[in-house]
């Protein structure tokens, strides 16, 4: 708001607005610009790729572009590599700084705006990431294309009719109401989450769309023109401040932008998005009343677990439908055993143990799920051989079941069954460390560790959320070995 009071006011005052060409100032502001950019643009793309979330990637790109052709804009200052004088002089009309500058917002607006619309979360959720990297190639083979144009055809970009009305105010026009678009919509995740760098973009875009507006309509070398870089400075100062603060705090760059960007996978927004899911789910949870939220539980720790280990967005969702499915397979399981308040007899082992194979025949049969019936078929197997159905040993069991079977014993472990106790907090994590590298994966036990190392104390069941990862691990202690309560306690029903 005072931006835009201070723009209105040097433009209604003609004697507070004078003209004064400072090419070298001009040349540094821009290049601080484009440098900021370039580093936020850095850093989300490396993330990008780590968690392969298309809005990431698309905010990235923005932030690229932005740094690409305002680096342009710098670079065709007139009085750096090219004359002041002549056509030249006037760096927001017909030059090719001009051309550089318009484009320089009116690229990133387009790929914000892109990135904040609903229809991409629906439609990332079934598009592979592998096209991403076309996506930054091509961008990047745009921004080079563009420096050279500028260099080998200067009269060509210089006469581009986007410096001109009424094209000019167009363009404007969209470009503001794109970033404004952008900033609404993470205004609104900030106003639930109230997170730093949520706040620093919402307050970013809008102030690049007043950059936008001051570009057009102030003549050039004059204080408002100034403005408009001010403000683009300022704007890309805020989100990498936030970035840097949230950082040295402890956050993980990956924690950091998924939270501010509302990409973080969870077991909840696969049931809204899939139907059969909350179909499948709700079943699940009316045949076993003993165990009623066990699957959504797991689901999420082990979303939370694989994301400690640096999986993917993809892999993470899911993980997250398989969790919520991994006990699919006991709807048909008797109720006579499924809800025995003793132990099993021998027999009646036999016909429990079936259910992963039970489970993956359903999912089967629905023609879908491949990857989360792979994780339902060995959720249940263990390092050492001794689960089952197959009894398969080590790097033979898939990653995903090797993940989940942490998160599914220790919430089994921390929760009441009919036929004991939950047990506390230290116990459960005295027998994971015991199982740990024996019958479960090590780096996920790990992972559990430094989670339910954040965990409120008042629940042991509580899934944490938003980690903040701390700047340095605890180290776990290894016990000593004993014979494992785990067969006994997990008897796994």
């Amino acid at each position: 708001m005072v931006a835009a009071v201070v723009l209105v006011t040097l433009l209604l005052a003609p004697g507070l607005n004078p003209a004064h060409p400072l090419p070298l100032p001009h040349f540094l502001v821009v290049t601080g610009v484009s440098l900021t950019a370039f580093a936020i643009a850095l850093i989300m793309v490396l993330t990008a790729a780590r968690a392969q979330h298309y809005k990431l990637l698309l905010l990235a790109l923005g932030f690229m572009a932005m740094a690409g052709l305002f680096a342009v804009h710098g670079l065709t200052t007139p009085g750096i590599l090219l004359p002041l004088p002549g056509e030249y002089d006037n760096p927001s009309m017909g030059s090719m700084a001009a051309s550089a500058g318009y484009l320089s917002l009116a690229v990133p607006a387009a790929l914000f705006a892109i990135g904040y619309t609903p229809l991409l979360a629906a439609y990332e959720r079934r598009v592979p990431f592998w096209p991403a990297g076309g996506l930054l190639l091509m961008v990047v083979a745009g921004l080079c294309g563009f420096a050279v144009l500028s260099v080998s055809q200067q009269d060509f970009i210089a006469n581009l009719p986007m410096t001109h009305p009424p094209v000019s105010y167009v363009l404007a026009t969209l470009s503001a109401g794109c970033l404004l678009f952008a900033g609404t919509r993470q205004y609104r995740a900030f106003s639930r989450e109230q997170l730093p760098f949520q706040g620093a973009l919402a307050l970013a875009f809008p102030l690049l769309a007043l950059a936008q507006v001051a570009m057009v309509v102030s003549p050039p070398w004059t204080p408002a023109w100034w403005e408009y870089h001010a403000l683009m400075l300022v704007a890309v100062a805020l989100a990498l401040r936030a970035l840097a603060l949230e950082r040295a705090r402890g956050a993980s760059l990956r924690v950091i932008l998924e939270a501010a960007l509302d990409l973080e996978v969870r077991a909840d927004l696969e049931i809204e998005h899939v139907a059969e899911i909350a179909t499948l789910a709700a079943a699940i949870e009316a045949k076993d009343r003993d165990t009623r939220g066990h699957t959504a539980r797991v689901a999420e720790l082990t979303v939370l677990i694989a994301r400690e280990l640096g999986m993917p967005a993809p892999s993470l969702r899911y993980l997250a439908r398989a969790g919520l499915l991994h006990d699919i397979g006991k709807l048909q399981i008797p109720d006579e055993i499924l809800t025995k308040p003793g132990p099993l007899t021998p027999e009646e082992w036999v016909v429990m143990k079936r259910h992963p194979e039970l489970g993956v025949a359903i999912l089967t049969r629905m023609g879908k799920f491949e990857d989360e019936a792979n994780v339902v078929m060995s959720h249940h197997e263990r390092m050492d051989g001794s689960g089952y159905p197959e009894g398969l040993v080590g790097d033979a069991i898939p990653l995903g079941a090797r993940i989940l079977a942490v998160a599914d014993t220790y919430d089994v472990v921390v929760s009441d069954r009919p036929y004991r106790k939950a047990r506390t907090r230290e116990q459960a994590l005295q027998i994971m460390l015991e199982e740990r590298a024996v019958r479960l994966y090590a780096p996920a036990v790990d992972a559990l560790l430094e989670i339910v190392r954040l965990q409120n104390d008042s629940d042991r069941r509580q899934v944490p959320r938003l980690r903040q990862r701390s700047p340095e691990r605890r180290p776990f202690t290894e016990p000593v070995r004993t014979a494992s309560p785990l067969v006994h306690i997990v008897g796994l029903k």
